[in-house]
């Protein structure tokens, strides 16, 4: 699967009048403006988003938005990634990715960078909109703070390996996401915390979710991720599950494997109990002037 990374340049709603380099002639009735960039931009970061997804991000209307991203999809700006679940799943189109890029807002290989959504199963598509979910949320979390998320990497280019000993295989570490919360009001060797998110949808078997946080401990013990990751110095490994029961099932069975000065850095969240808080239980200490309780 294609990789993607978002690095800063979260495009607030507030900042729209900058958007544009140059207006964009009307054609055929239709004039590109910088409320269809912001689309575009969230389309970027999230890879494949609902149209409930983009609204909640860009504070437009659900019926408003529908109108807007036919026309969009009409110009191939974007694209229909899916259909799921009676709604649409969209994609950045061949004519948005050159466009981004052109104005700044993605890397020139974006068009091979940008998801292979043909090519995704329904497995597939569930998954990734329950990450682009995720995604969604942390935007609106750090929306308005000194919190921002300054980094969201999804793709091969996370996995790693832990080499097992004794001749068995190596344990692979393959999260769904990294990202990076940084607060530009802390001093340098404060203002970072990394997250390698596991996002869950009851799919996985204990066994194998056991196995995962065993790798989790190996990679931390063994100082692998500083090879990876430079300047990395410890994680967090955050759990976020569809449902409350699944998230307390799995702290239950799990958290015995940690050993107890490190389990609230493996912390097993339902997606609707989400908040900076709640993966950062100690976020009021190293984020002074956070509100982490504030829900999108």
């Amino acid at each position: 699967m294609a990789c993607l990374v978002s690095q800063v340049g979260f495009i607030s709603r507030h900042r729209t009048a900058n958007y544009l380099h140059s207006p964009m002639p009307s054609k055929n009735g239709f004039e590109l403006n910088e409320r269809d960039i912001e689309l575009l931009h969230y389309l970027y970061q999230l890879r494949i988003a609902t149209v409930d997804q983009l609204a909640a991000l860009s504070g437009r209307s659900v019926r408003s938005l529908w109108g807007r991203l036919l026309k969009l999809k009409e110009r191939r700006y974007v694209a229909i990634a899916a259909r799921f679940m009676q709604k649409n799943a969209y994609a950045v189109g061949p004519v948005g990715a050159s466009l981004l890029a052109a104005e700044g807002y993605a890397t020139a290989d974006i068009r091979e960078k940008r998801l292979r959504h043909n090519e995704l199963t329904d497995f597939g598509i569930r998954h990734s909109l329950f990450v682009a979910d995720i995604h969604a949320r942390m935007l609106l979390l750090t929306r308005g703070t000194p919190v921002s998320l300054s980094r969201w990497i999804e793709g091969t280019p996370l996995w790693d390996t832990i080499p097992a000993g004794d001749g068995a295989p190596a344990i692979p570490i393959r999260p769904d996401s990294y990202f990076v919360l940084t607060n530009s009001e802390v001093p340098e060797g404060k203002k970072t915390i990394h997250v390698f998110l596991e996002a869950d949808r009851s799919t996985m078997a204990h066994t194998r979710m056991a196995a995962k946080v065993r790798g989790y401990l190996a990679y931390h013990a063994g100082h692998r991720y500083a090879k990876k990751y430079p300047g990395m110095q410890s994680f967090i490994v955050a759990t976020v599950t569809q449902t409350r029961s699944r998230a307390v099932e799995l702290r239950r069975d799990l958290h015995p494997l940690i050993p107890r000065t490190a389990q609230a850095a493996y912390p097993f969240i339902a997606f609707e109990d989400l908040t900076l808080e709640r993966l950062v239980p100690e976020l009021p200490n190293a984020f002074p002037g956070v509100h982490p309780m504030r829900n999108p």
